[in-house]
């Protein structure tokens, strides 16, 4: 079978489009994927993922701002899902389904499917509708689509079982939870950090609803906390230009996944922080979470975001309110239990090798694919 995977962003990286894409192609699917490129900066046409596969990757290039919301996006997605359909179109002898992902390409991977006789799958990371960032009129349009589209694909993924609640108003030929748990890999043990040092750690999209600021002046008030922290997004300047001016925080910019992963291994404390108001985040699979669960880091997350119940449940870090306060005494908890890290990373690792290794999410993906 031939696949053609869909995603409205570089993947450069994008964890979850990379697993599940190596996974296809390692069990001898043949994959290629398109993206869209926001900054314009990435070459059309390459490949990508070379670890003991290497899969075609084809970026569009139309400028667009992250997290710039329904107006000032609007023309550069329609403009991007405008270059999907005519590379669907053109290319339709080279695949057999269309693995969409969210809305941003569901609507467009539909289309041509049912053109074309294509299988398609929907693998929801987040909802539309959750909340719907435009008017409340075109919200709810979007949202009979988004159910219409659940209801006549092939199958639809999503990423806990929570998300469910939030699919209810659907149903769904085949649904499958894939959890957004990382594949293990080999890593670098020692990147000599400074031993002396409490290492907090955090990459990912550096927004707003990340208490990223709050989380930083945290660190720059305490000077035997270290902050490593790396990732895109709107405050990667400001936090290139914090760490000029302060020893105890390291910005790395964008990193490959697996120096993700390397880094996290060498730090003692990782967050997983989301905004509880936005719905979304509610129902979230943050890979910071399964991240930590398979590398034994103590972790913080925010009150009812989603897997906070699991760290509450397992006593796997500390849960805050969504301010800075709440942020410093977690830490400052989370540091005093020093003498509890091996216990809760033993806790972690169990957790993950019996409940979400990436090994048990590759057979669900894979045994949906062979069902098709």
């Amino acid at each position: 079978m031939r696949v053609v995977l869909m995603r409205s962003n570089p993947v450069s990286p994008d964890p979850r489009v990379e697993k599940e894409a190596l996974s296809l192609v390692s069990n001898n699917w043949r994959v290629q994927i398109l993206a869209w490129d926001r900054d314009a900066r990435y070459r059309a046409n390459e490949q990508l993922l070379e670890h003991t596969h290497t899969i075609n990757i084809t970026r569009f290039g139309v400028p667009a701002t992250y997290g710039g919301g329904f107006k000032k996006n609007f023309f550069p997605l329609l403009k991007f899902q405008l270059k999907l359909l005519q590379w669907l179109l053109r290319h339709k002898n080279t695949y057999d389904t269309i693995h969409a992902c969210d809305f941003d390409t569901a609507l467009v991977g539909t289309i041509c499917g049912k053109l074309l006789h294509k299988k398609v799958i929907y693998d929801v990371f987040d909802s539309v509708t959750a909340p719907f960032n435009g008017p409340e009129t075109l919200g709810k349009i979007v949202e009979k689509i988004d159910i219409m589209l659940m209801n006549s694909v092939d199958a639809v993924i999503i990423c806990t079982e929570k998300r469910k609640e939030q699919i209810a108003k659907s149903s769904p030929k085949k649904l499958e939870v894939i959890y957004n748990t990382p594949h293990y890999v080999k890593l670098e043990h020692d990147l000599k950090l400074n031993a002396d040092k409490v290492k907090i750690v955090y990459v990912g999209i550096l927004a707003r609803e990340r208490l990223i600021r709050e989380l930083v002046e945290v660190v720059m008030d305490t000077p035997n906390y270290e902050l490593h922290i790396g990732g895109f997004g709107e405050f990667a300047d400001e936090l290139a230009q914090v760490a000029k001016e302060h020893d105890n925080i390291v910005f790395y910019g964008k990193l490959p996944y697996e120096k993700t992963l390397a880094l996290e291994n060498n730090c003692d404390i990782m967050t997983a922080i989301y905004d509880p108001k936005l719905t979304n985040h509610f129902y979230a699979a943050p890979n910071k979470f399964y991240e930590a669960l398979m590398l034994g880091k103590p972790l913080i997350m925010a009150k009812n975001t989603g897997m906070s119940e699991v760290v509450a449940e397992n006593n796997l870090g500390e849960l805050i309110d969504f301010n800075r306060e709440s942020l410093r005494q977690a830490i400052d908890s989370l540091v005093k239990r020093k003498q509890e890290w091996p216990e809760i990373a033993r806790k972690m690792k169990e957790l993950y090798e019996e409940r979400y290794s990436w090994s048990q999410m590759e057979k669900r993906l894979t045994d949906l694919y062979s069902s098709l």
